[in-house]
């Protein structure tokens, strides 16, 4: 049977095939599903029951949150390191446990690279975290008094990508709201704070820090075959395979696991009981380009402009590329601020990288083919 299906996926676009192929898609389908048990822990957001390998910064931040087991307001926590290295599951992890100890403390998750601005972080928080009605119309000020006004703490909130802020004085305004606690996660710590005036860096930066570093090759295998024991039928991915995809993704487990899904999607449509090796190298590929375009779909204006001439133009020098940028937006920020907010940002998600050649640099476009 499955040997029928692989004949037929081979020529399922030539016309005289496409309707045997179809049916035997459909007579096999239940054979297909089987491979899957789970997709959902696949997902981005999937939060799973044991943390792999972060002991040391779930320790951490569990202790950072400690006071409000006992009603009190927690010291702000910041999480730093590169994407894909667990930073936001161990923030969720922590509050999970936090609620276990105290079911009903207040808090919510905030995407900053989709809320960029002070108003939309605030609704968020106004919406979701303190359970008030938002006027279509309610200004910046408005939006924080009510909050203020509203808010019984001790809660917390999970500022995720928070280096993304178009305005990160937000961080001193939810400083003043009384027992509410911030964890904030970024890249670098010199990007969020970049652009602060001193009284209100040394205000808000005060709290802990918890700095995460890239995952081994061993620990990306450990988290995949977790995530494969969930998710996948018995023996339908190797160790091999495990080996070879955790070789391939720089100790980023947020491209491994997106690597493994690719790779037995692919799979089922071949036919294939298990997950082939010899698709491993293209899943890879697959799943870069996947998660390089969604980070593309969340750029800012800023971000994407710059991010369309580096693809458009590049290579580029930084001063031809500035000039251009302001050429092309309409409120462009200085070249000093798009070196230190925008630039990092589209480093760090590799959509383009940077040469630097004495004095001057040089950006193009990456691009996973």
């Amino acid at each position: 049977m499955v040997h029928s299906l692989v004949i037929a996926s081979k020529y399922k676009n030539d016309f005289h095939f496409r309707s045997t192929y179809q049916a035997i898609t459909l007579l096999l389908g239940y054979h297909l599903i089987k491979m899957i048990r789970d997709g959902t822990v696949f997902d981005d957001d999937h939060l799973p029951r044991t943390i792999v390998e972060r002991d040391p910064e779930m320790n951490e931040v569990t202790g950072a949150l400690a006071p409000i087991e006992r009603d009190l307001q927690a010291e702000n926590c910041f999480l730093f390191g590169p994407s894909g290295v667990g930073k936001t599951t161990v923030a969720r992890a922590a509050v999970r446990e936090l609620r276990r100890e105290v079911l009903e403390v207040p808090y919510t998750h905030v995407n900053c690279w989709r809320n960029y601005s002070k108003h939309a972080v605030l609704e968020e928080i106004a919406l979701n975290l303190v359970n008030i009605p938002v006027s279509r119309n309610a200004s910046t000020i408005d939006l924080n008094r009510r909050i203020q006004d509203s808010f019984e703490g001790p809660g917390v909130v999970i500022l995720d990508e928070i280096d993304q802020l178009e305005e990160p004085d937000l961080l001193y305004d939810l400083d003043q709201i009384r027992g509410l606690s911030c964890i904030a996660i970024a890249n670098r710590e010199i990007d969020l704070f970049a652009g602060l005036e001193d009284r209100v860096r040394s205000r808000v930066s005060a709290g802990y820090r918890v700095t995460f570093d890239r995952y081994s090759e061993q620990t990306i295998i450990d988290i995949l075959d977790r995530r494969a024991r969930e998710g996948l039928t018995p023996h339908a991915v190797s160790d091999r395979v495990l080996e070879e995809i955790a070789l391939r993704v720089d100790g980023d487990a947020r491209t491994a696991i997106r690597s493994l899904r690719v790779a037995a999607n692919k799979s089922i449509r071949k036919g294939f009981s298990s997950i082939d090796i010899e698709l491993v190298d293209e899943s890879t590929i697959q799943a870069k380009g996947d998660i390089q375009r969604k980070a593309i779909s969340k750029l800012n204006q800023h971000q994407r402009v710059v991010h369309e001439i580096v693809s458009e133009q590049g290579p580029i020098m930084q001063k031809e590329l500035y000039d251009r940028y302001r050429d092309q937006h309409a409120d462009p920020v200085s070249l000093r601020y798009l070196r230190k907010k925008h630039l990092p940002k589209l480093l760090h998600y590799n959509l383009v990288e940077c040469e630097k050649n004495g004095t001057k640099k040089l950006y193009r476009s990456v691009t996973h083919n």
